[in-house]
């Protein structure tokens, strides 16, 4: 059975998410334009995998915010829903 557990995060935490996630959209606007110029495609492709990495790390942050509050919660009041919605966003995340 669902139970509208709170959804609470940490707004100091989540602004930081919020700025990653801005910087990394600014990352992945340089590279758009680094096509655009014909810049090498190995420099390209570095950059793309820094992006990614970047990625990966706002993925990581914004998980271990959710476990420490959402999902801490759903635990204490036995929210089974919400915690295998949570296991199959970690499923499609790590792909």
């Amino acid at each position: 059975m669902h139970r509208n557990h709170s959804h609470s995060h940490d707004p100091k935490e989540m602004r930081k998410i919020i700025n990653r996630l801005s910087r990394l959209i600014g990352h992945l606007e340089s590279v758009k334009r680094m096509i655009e110029d014909g810049q090498d495609c190995s420099d390209v492709l570095i950059q793309l995998a820094a992006v990614r990495s970047e990625i990966n790390g706002a993925g990581k942050a914004l998980l271990k915010e959710h476990l420490d509050h959402c999902i801490v919660e759903a635990v204490r009041e036995h929210d089974e829903e919400s915690i295998e919605k949570m296991n199959r966003a970690i499923d499609q995340f790590m792909k």
